[in-house]
């Protein structure tokens, strides 16, 4: 006697095998077995599509050497150096926030 291995079969899984077993198929466990079965080439396509396909994320581009430097402009009292030191980089918005966190509050 052969053993019919069903793990991890869903009610799909019974259902469809009754539908092959009911249109003829001579071994429909063997048929929803092999659809089970896990597709390693169909993931990673997936997988490598979606990641292309993704859009870029948002995230602020913070230079921090410049924030340091302004940090540093601004403790020393040279605002106007700051502002031109954050305003050349590529994300001032995000940098002169980070400047704000680098200064020192005494």
């Amino acid at each position: 006697m052969r053993t019919i291995r069903r793990d991890g079969w869903t009610a799909a899984d019974y259902d469809s095998q009754q539908i092959l077993h009911e249109l003829g198929h001579r071994d429909a466990v063997a048929r929803v077995n092999r659809a089970r079965r896990p597709h390693p080439v169909r993931r990673a396509w997936h997988t490598l599509r979606t990641r292309l396909h993704r859009p870029a994320p948002n995230t602020p581009c913070i230079d921090w050497v410049a924030a340091r430097a302004a940090a540093d402009a601004v403790n020393r009292g040279e605002g106007d150096e700051a502002d031109r030191i954050v305003m050349a980089t590529a994300d001032p918005h995000a940098t002169s926030f980070a400047t704000f966190r680098l200064l020192n509050a005494e």
